[in-house]
C-alpha cells in the first residue's frame, strides 16, 4: 500500500531534534502573612451583625403584631356595640306596644271578647220513597214533603 504525500526518509535532522528551548524564569510565589485573629475577629463582626438583624426583624414583627391585636380589639367592640344595637332594635320591634300601635295604623280592632264561629254542617242529599200509605199517614208524608222541599231550597240557596 503506497501512500501519497508521505515520506519516510531515514533523515533525521540534528538541528530540528535537538531545538534549545526558552529559559522561563521560575517566579517564587510570595504568600502574605495573615492574622488568625483578624480573621476570627472579622467572623465574630459577621456573626454578630447576623443576629443584630434577626433581633431587630423579631422587634418589628412583635410591634406590627402587637397593632394588629389592638386593631382587632376595636373591631372586636364595634362589633358588640352593633350586636347591641340589633338586639335593642328586636326587642323595640317585639314589644306589644309597638305591634299595637302598627296594628291600629293598619286599621286593625281588637277582638271582642265573645268568640263566635260558624261552622258550616255536611248535608246529606234527602230522598223521598213514594209509597202508598194510609190517610193519616198520607198527611204526615205531605207535611214531610213540605219539609223535605224547604231544607233542599235552604240547601240550594245558600
Amino acid at each position: 500500500m503506497i501512500q501519497a504525500g508521505l515520506d519516510y526518509a531515514n533523515r533525521w535532522d540534528a538541528e530540528s531534534f535537538y531545538r534549545p528551548v526558552p529559559q522561563v524564569k521560575k517566579v517564587r510565589r510570595t504568600y502574605r502573612k495573615t492574622n488568625p485573629k483578624g480573621k476570627m475577629i472579622v467572623k465574630a463582626a459577621l456573626a454578630l451583625f447576623v443576629y443584630a438583624l434577626i433581633l431587630v426583624y423579631l422587634c418589628i414583627k412583635g410591634a406590627v403584631l402587637g397593632y394588629q391585636i389592638v386593631e382587632l380589639e376595636k373591631e372586636i367592640q364595634q362589633l358588640e356595640t352593633d350586636n347591641r344595637r340589633l338586639e335593642y332594635n328586636i326587642a323595640q320591634k317585639c314589644s306589644l306596644d309597638y305591634i299595637e300601635a302598627a296594628a291600629l295604623e293598619l286599621g286593625m280592632e281588637k277582638a271582642s271578647q265573645g268568640i263566635a264561629v260558624a261552622v258550616v254542617p255536611d248535608y246529606e242529599p234527602v230522598t223521598i220513597s213514594e209509597n202508598t200509605q194510609t190517610p193519616a199517614q198520607a198527611d204526615k208524608s205531605l207535611l214531610n214533603k213540605l219539609y223535605n222541599n224547604l231544607l233542599m231550597l235552604a240547601h240550594n240557596n245558600p
